[in-house]
């Protein structure tokens, strides 16, 4: 399953700022497999997306926080994913 389609069936939209981030991010994590998020992957998506990695950062976060707690539960997750561990579990997942 494309990792867009992923999304959207855990109920995040497209229209979200952040979506578009997390699926660049989690074709990143496929190419380069661990990769530093903080120090490597947000400045490179904003790069990529000519903004700064605060708001890459920040954008992310809020699209995570928008899913809900069953769905996530449905996913294994005990508590509210960090943005990189889902964004790895999105990478592991549709690999």
């Amino acid at each position: 399953m494309k990792t867009n389609e992923f999304l959207i069936k855990l109920g995040v939209y497209p229209n979200l700022k952040g979506f578009d981030y997390i699926v660049r991010a989690v074709e990143i994590v496929k190419e380069n497999g661990h990769i530093k998020v903080t120090k490597e992957l947000y400045p490179k998506i904003a790069e990529e997306f000519d903004t700064s990695s605060s708001k890459v950062e920040r954008a992310m976060r809020h699209i995570v926080s928008k899913i809900s707690k069953s769905r996530l539960e449905d996913l294994s997750f005990v508590k509210s994913p960090t943005t990189s561990e889902f964004i790895y579990y999105i990478a592991m997942k549709n690999n």
